[in-house]
């Protein structure tokens, strides 16, 4: 038998034909498309829209640039008010430091002040009382002479009464300006001499008349046995009033 010729099937070419066909019209709506005014006014659209958005780009990224420049300069600043905020820190905890020197020096200088007046109050008593005999002083003479024909009766005499009791009386003769502290000067006696309110003298009835012989003496009072024991008491009252005396000088406030 001969050899089997093929025939193309016509079922085939025409589905071929077919796709060939669509094809073909695909490309030419694809080119009127393209090329219609239609296509060209979507293209134009399309592209201003991507301008408009290329615009929107760069205005945010102008925005950022803007805000990453205002956040560094905000940092700049920050920095700069810290830095402000430190050193007024500093100058404040000097001024305070300068506060508490000052306020330090106005204690001590009014602690100064208080002690000089202290001690202006207490030479003016001093001096008050260095120009009148007290009443030891009084008492001391008396003794010493009036052993002799007058005669010293029996007495018991506590030199801290009377000595406190001149200062009082010279503390009232202070001006006004002066009684306050010449009261804290007062107290501060009581205070710092009071150990010697202890001190008692006991002086005994002592008389010799004027008759009696001074011969065994020399004729000299101060010979005579009364007479050396009336000084000797004398002297104790004397001791006595200088070391309250001296006790007074050395005050301190």
């Amino acid at each position: 038998m001969g050899q089997e010729t093929h025939r193309p099937e016509w079922g085939n070419i025409s589905q071929i034909v077919s796709a060939l066909c669509a094809l073909a019209l695909t490309i030419l709506a694809i080119y009127g498309f393209l090329f219609s005014k239609t296509s060209q006014a979507f293209v134009s659209y399309l592209q201003s829209e991507l301008a408009l958005r290329n615009i929107r780009i760069t205005s945010l990224e102008q925005t950022e640039k803007d805000l990453q420049r205002s956040i560094a300069e905000s940092q700049v600043s920050l920095s700069s008010l810290t830095e402000q905020k430190v050193r007024l820190e500093g100058q404040i905890a000097d001024l305070e430091m300068a506060q508490q020197a000052y306020a330090k020096q106005v204690q001590e200088l009014g602690a100064q002040l208080v002690g000089t007046t202290f001690s202006l109050v207490r030479e003016k008593v001093l001096v008050s009382k260095a120009t009148l005999l007290s009443e030891l002083d009084v008492l001391g003479l008396k003794i010493q002479t009036d052993w002799y024909d007058k005669g010293v009766p029996a007495q018991t005499v506590r030199p801290w009464q009377s000595y406190l009791k001149t200062l009082q009386k010279k503390m009232a003769d202070l001006g006004e300006a002066d009684r306050a502290m010449g009261k804290t000067v007062l107290d501060k006696f009581v205070q710092q001499c009071g150990s010697l309110n202890s001190v008692v003298i006991e002086v005994p009835a002592m008389r010799v008349t004027s008759s009696e012989s001074l011969s065994a003496y020399d004729y000299n009072i101060d010979r005579h046995p009364v007479g050396i024991r009336a000084k000797a008491i004398a002297n104790q009252i004397r001791k006595a009033e200088d070391d309250m005396q001296a006790c007074f000088k050395s005050l301190s406030q």
